[in-house]
């Protein structure tokens, strides 16, 4: 087994010089040169390499490289945790902004509780101040401006008209609403007139012209009156009022308000 080993490295040999000798010879013809061919085949076969050696000592350090480029942006971290610092102060009260567009209509709420029961009060009630009067006896003709004394009460709540004077005193301040009656005697003109205290307010008047043996009037009027003012009734010179049982001058007042 050796021997034919050998034989075969020994041919494999020979085949190599004969090669490089035939590239020598080659090279020498195209140079012109004259080679020595027994220096063709010199050198032998290398032989099998040998066992790797120890590693040597540690070489001292380098000295240091330049800066390298910058490397690309890394992933962000996770957010970390809230900090522990304390609350600011508020800041200061921005400008009003423009109003926005209005809103369209809500829903309508529930009902609210009930309330509570509130406090009565006592509304002032008015006065009642009424009167109706009427005469039953006819006047004769007056000599001058008299006052006509109706002796016939048919109401008089407040007790403001007097039988004695003829006048309705105002027992409190207010608008009230007054009216009079009359009939002429035959021959005879009716002149009647209201009065406020000295001032004169609405008549009524029945001419002696008239083509009858009577005529009746009636007038009426709502005056402010303060407390005390007076309302009564004047007959003046040359007047006459006829009276019966079917009582045709009366005089009749009332508080409205």
């Amino acid at each position: 087994m050796a021997t034919s080993t050998l034989q075969w490295i020994l041919h494999y040999s020979i085949v190599i010089c004969v090669v490089q000798l035939s590239l020598v010879v080659a090279q020498q013809r195209d140079e012109d040169t004259h080679t020595d061919v027994s220096q063709g085949c010199g050198n032998g076969i290398p032989g099998i390499p040998g066992v790797p050696g120890t590693n040597g000592l540690q070489g001292p350090v380098g000295p240091k490289g330049d800066s390298g480029s910058p490397g690309l942006n890394g992933i962000p971290g996770q957010k970390g945790d809230r900090g522990q610092g304390s609350k600011g102060q508020p800041g200061q009260k921005g400008t009003t902004g423009k109003a926005g567009a209005k809103g369209n209509k809500g829903h309508q709420g529930l009902p609210g509780q009930k309330g509570d029961k509130g406090e009565e009060t006592q509304v002032p009630q008015q006065p009642r101040v009424a009167f109706s009067v009427a005469m039953t006896e006819s006047m004769g003709l007056a000599s001058g401006d008299q006052v006509v004394v109706y002796d016939k009460v048919y109401s008089n709540d407040g007790n403001g008209y007097s039988t004695t004077s003829g006048k309705f005193r105002a027992p409190v301040a207010g608008k009230y609403y007054f009216t009079i009656s009359g009939m002429r005697y035959t021959g005879h003109d009716l002149h009647l007139c209201m009065m406020k205290n000295t001032s004169q307010l609405p008549c009524v008047y029945v001419t002696n012209s008239v083509d009858t043996d009577y005529g009746i009037a009636s007038n009426s009027v709502i005056v402010d009156l303060q407390q005390g003012d007076e309302v009564w009734v004047k007959y003046g010179p040359g007047d006459a009022v006829y009276n019966d049982s079917s009582e045709y001058a009366t005089f009749t007042g009332y508080l409205m308000y």
